[in-house]
């Protein structure tokens, strides 16, 4: 039987923390529900969410990656020239953290780089070099035109859109993998709102739909997402 279908034992209480139950009580006292349900709750729809990010996280990564080996070649990580400092930096550590090896598959490097790097690259580009000699990276004239656009067939075909929605799709993912509450909306960075569960979700596949109209119309008939918001009802929704 699913977690939010049962009761919760009483100690559970006394395992949680008051700095993690702080927005899972004031959403419940909304809600007129039990803390301790809609931290189940909470804990399921970030489950069923996290099957749809798992997926996505591959897909982004390897659709990006094909693109940039295709017209760099299978070493584009090297290529300092293309790089602003964040992103080359976050190369250094997954290589340093991949004990990566000059005889290494490139495989091996790709995988250690996280989704924040690959969002990065959808970006507009930042300064690559230390003052006074700082040089911006334009991702546009560098990534994006080159390349990049090609790992999103079906997107609107500008940077900033397939950003944007990235953007929104790694701070659900940010959210869930650090176990924050879900119940309450997804803040975004930049934005004025938290998106509801549902336009997260939406957000999820609309991102994989850029890359592949298919695995986003499988990924839908398959998420627990949906199901679980219908039977949930009005608590898993959050804070109006």
């Amino acid at each position: 039987m699913p977690y939010h279908q049962t009761s919760p034992p009483p100690s559970l209480a006394n395992l949680l923390s008051v700095e993690r139950m702080t927005t899972v009580h004031r959403i419940s006292a909304v809600q007129g529900v039990s803390a301790l349900e809609l931290y189940v709750l909470d804990v399921e729809l970030s489950s069923a969410f996290m099957a749809d990010l798992a997926l996505t996280e591959v897909v982004l990564r390897n659709s990006m990656n094909d693109q940039l080996s295709a017209h760099f070649g299978a070493d584009w990580y090297r290529r300092d020239a293309l790089f602003d400092e964040r992103s080359r930096t976050a190369i250094k550590r997954a290589w340093k953290d991949g004990k990566c090896t000059d005889e290494a598959p490139p495989g091996k490097l790709v995988a250690r780089l996280t989704l924040g790097f690959w969002v990065g690259l959808l970006d507009s580009g930042g300064r690559a070099d230390n003052p006074p000699h700082d040089r911006k990276r334009s991702y546009d004239n560098l990534l994006w035109r080159p390349c990049l656009r090609h790992a999103f067939p079906n997107g609107t075909g500008k940077r900033s859109d397939q950003h944007t929605l990235a953007k929104r799709v790694q701070a659900l993912r940010n959210r869930v993998a650090h176990h924050e509450p879900v119940v309450g909306g997804v803040p975004i960075p930049g934005g004025a709102r938290r998106r509801s569960l549902p336009e997260v979700h939406h957000d999820t596949l609309n991102l994989v739909k850029t890359i592949d109209h298919e695995l986003a119309t499988w990924m839908g008939q398959q998420s627990g997402v949906p199901s679980l918001l219908r039977t949930t009802g009005k608590a898993a929704q959050g804070l109006p």
